[in-house]
């Protein structure tokens, strides 16, 4: 143990000689983390569409065409769910709020002059208070469009006026004076309409009340409390990023440094001295799997005294050894390929970066377009990226840190028992 030991101090040693190694190894990731957490963290300078469910429990085709322009609409991205699945995703905080449209709305939508204005509950985050007035404003243009349609469609506004002026004289909640104003208005209205005179007439109705039929809509809201599970901040997204980066920077170190031993001779010395060629390959493996822990260690160091990051220590422990058992698997592998330290060093960054492309080491998983997240399964930077995540934020169980744990341990086991097969250690 003691040969392997040294042998492991030895590479160590020569990885801190080299400055330019040391700070993509232990540098550039925290740099990577602070920039694209700084990123992440801000608004962007600009609106987002609002992610919502919408319900429509009314089904005619006046609520149809509400949901329509719901999901034309640039503020709103929307999910047609049912009552259920709405209330349940805005409380696992999958979607900002929900809308229902209850039934009667259809009703309600045509009444421009009488009657109720249409409804549509709102349930959100009761601490979201900024996108709930950003909702409401939205959906109150949105509600303008009935009287767009109802002014100009003079067919529908003739239909409109015959039953508002039947129901207002039916109806003993209006007082006297206002039944007399609307008796004598509305019938004029309809005249002009049907000399194709009013077309483009403006109007206003006085009133106070939930009864006003000239309101737009009438929202009514439903505060949801949300079970938080997500990230903190932007740092819990960008460390496990930084992280990779970090660990991929000791697979290339190591991989160059194991061909440059065999171009120059060291590797022979090593094999005549009194050392095992098991032993000489475990030192390697050692000293890269040491380099990892470290920067590992370092990285979350900063994350948690810095930037606020919070995670769970055994699961993190957990993932940072089946990570580094994982990429000291594929540094052994990279080192089996290649003869010369450049030819190593372009299959082990081509590898890499494309595998951290599609494994969320760019680009976080949880915003790619599903064909790259089913694509990203094949890559070994995702299952590591997943084991921190469980650790920080996703809140795993144990029993769901085997998942990725199980997967990076395969990858590293299968990835070193194909290199040291693969290592002529006999060869300079």
């Amino acid at each position: 143990m003691k040969k392997i030991v040294a042998l492991m101090k030895k590479d160590i040693k020569l990885l801190f000689r080299d400055k330019m190694a040391v700070f993509f190894t232990f540098v550039f990731p925290l740099i990577f983390a602070f920039i694209f957490g700084s990123i992440f963290s801000g608004d962007g300078g600009g609106s987002k569409a609002l992610k919502v469910a919408v319900v429509d429990l009314d089904q005619t085709e006046q609520s149809q065409q509400f949901v329509k322009s719901i999901e034309d609409a640039d503020e709103f991205t929307v999910t047609l769910a049912t009552e259920e699945k709405a209330k349940d995703l805005v409380r696992r905080g999958k979607r900002v709020a929900y809308f229902i449209l209850p039934k009667g709305f259809g009703e309600d939508y045509k009444g421009v002059f009488s009657g109720s204005p249409p409804e549509v509950l709102v349930g959100i985050d009761p601490s979201r208070t900024a996108e709930a007035g950003y909702l409401e404003g939205s959906l109150m243009k949105l509600g303008i469009n009935r009287f767009e349609q109802a002014f100009s469609d003079p067919s529908a506004m003739i239909e409109q006026l015959d039953t508002s002026m039947a129901e207002i004289q039916q109806s003993d909640d209006i007082p006297a004076e206002w039944k007399s104003l609307l008796g004598d208005y509305l019938p004029k209205m309809k005249q002009l309409t049907e000399q194709e005179l009013g077309d483009n007439s403006e109007f206003t109705f006085g009133g106070d009340g939930e009864a006003n039929p000239m309101m737009p809509l009438k929202v009514t809201k439903q505060e949801e409390v949300v079970q938080r599970s997500g990230p903190k901040n932007a740092f819990s997204i960008t460390i496990p990023q930084g992280v990779i980066w970090a660990i991929m920077g000791c697979v290339i170190g190591f991989a160059i440094s194991l061909v440059q031993e065999k171009t120059l001779g060291t590797m022979n010395r090593l094999i005549v001295a009194p050392i095992s060629r098991t032993q000489i390959v475990a030192g390697k493996a050692l000293g890269c799997f040491m380099a990892q822990i470290a920067v590992v260690t370092l990285l979350f160091l900063v994350a948690y005294f810095i930037l606020g990051v919070r995670f769970n220590l055994p699961k993190l422990v957990l993932a940072a050894v089946a990570s580094g058992v994982c990429f000291v698997g594929l540094m052994m592998f990279f080192a089996s390929l290649a003869k010369t330290e450049r030819s190593v060093a372009g299959i082990t960054n081509a590898f890499l970066v494309m595998m951290g492309m599609i494994g969320g080491a760019m680009i976080p998983l949880f915003v790619m377009p599903g064909w790259m997240q089913a694509i990203s399964n094949f890559s070994p930077v995702k299952w590591a990226i997943v084991a921190f995540e469980g650790a920080i934020w996703r809140n795993f169980s144990y029993t769901e840190m085997m998942t990725p744990v199980l997967i990076l341990l395969a990858i590293g086991v299968v990835a070193f028992i194909l290199g040291t097969r693969m290592v002529k250690l006999e060869e300079a």
